[in-house]
């Protein structure tokens, strides 16, 4: 009940954040097509698309597999709270991956 209440109750303490947002009025917008142009030429960039082939893979092999979830639970006897862990302990290993690729690998 604690936790329902401390997520309920957070996004009021960012409210007085939003003053502090602010935009640029009447700013020149680029077409459509000069968006697209701009985004397809940084994504051919090496710099770009290595790094983020490496993560896009990364995460993609992470799939959460049914009937190894089926084995942990009835053969192992892995409880709910258990097997959340483990769930949390991976994406936590995740992050730390993909944080070291950025700091590490990326020259």
């Amino acid at each position: 009940a604690v936790v329902i209440k401390i997520m309920g109750l957070l996004p009021f303490c960012m409210l007085p954040l939003v003053y502090n947002f602010w935009e640029v009025r009447d700013a020149e917008v680029k077409g459509t097509r000069e968006q697209c142009g701009e985004i397809w030429n940084t994504v051919c960039s090496r710099a770009v698309w290595q790094p983020m082939g490496f993560v896009y893979l990364y995460n993609i092999l992470q799939v959460g597999n049914a009937a190894w979830r089926e084995f942990l639970r009835s053969v192992l006897n892995f409880t709910a709270n258990q097997l959340n862990a483990l769930l949390i302990a991976a994406y936590v290993l995740l992050y730390l991956g993909i944080m070291a690729y950025k700091y590490y690998f990326i020259k």
